[in-house]
């Protein structure tokens, strides 16, 4: 994926490092071990759930160039559409459902040393969820996520991620989703 394509797919859901690892880099990966290789399929069956469940995320990224800043944003995937909260409004994504996937596969296919790792078992809003670690390399970047995974549903309900461009630019972006009582915001024009 093109740095450009990139930054235009982080613009759409409001500068959030959506599925760097999570479902949108890897899926072509040669894990060491047959173990490793299950591990890396929850996460990714987790991440494609993600982009076929409305959802409401919470984000706050941080980006540590010269001057460090931290900025938060939310995101809306809800009847096919995506929507993102810039500048305090909500505005439609122009992203389809169809080119959010094929951003994930193709990104998946650039992934290179791909690994996953079960780390623990915890509970989370009162729900067991399994952690995971996850890596991945693509030419643009390398991601390193923790995620964790509603046992009860294989939804993603938390995902801490460091991304690093390799040109001084890195980012670390805190996530959390909510799957109840999702509704389509009203969109500013």
């Amino acid at each position: 994926m093109k740095i450009q394509k990139l930054a235009k797919f982080r613009f759409h859901v409001n500068r959030k490092v959506l599925w760097t690892v999570l479902g949108a880099t890897v899926v072509c990966w040669n894990p060491g071990s047959a173990r490793a290789e299950n591990e890396c399929k929850a996460v990714f069956d987790a991440g494609d759930k993600l982009t076929a469940t409305p959802h409401h995320g919470y984000q706050t990224s941080t980006v540590q160039t010269k001057g460090a800043k931290q900025e938060t944003g939310e995101d809306i995937f809800v009847g096919g559409a995506f929507y993102v909260l810039i500048h305090g409004q909500w505005r439609k994504s122009p992203l389809t459902v169809e080119q959010k996937k094929n951003m994930e596969r193709e990104n998946r296919q650039n992934a290179r040393n791909v690994s996953c790792r079960y780390l623990r078992d915890e509970v989370v809003n009162g729900e067991a969820v399994k952690v995971f670690q996850a890596h991945s390399e693509t030419p643009e970047l390398r991601a390193d996520s923790v995620v964790w995974i509603a046992k009860s549903t294989g939804l993603i309900l938390r995902q801490e991620e460091d991304v690093d461009s390799g040109e001084g630019d890195r980012s670390h972006v805190s996530v959390r989703y909510e799957y109840r009582n999702v509704s389509a915001p009203a969109v500013s024009h």
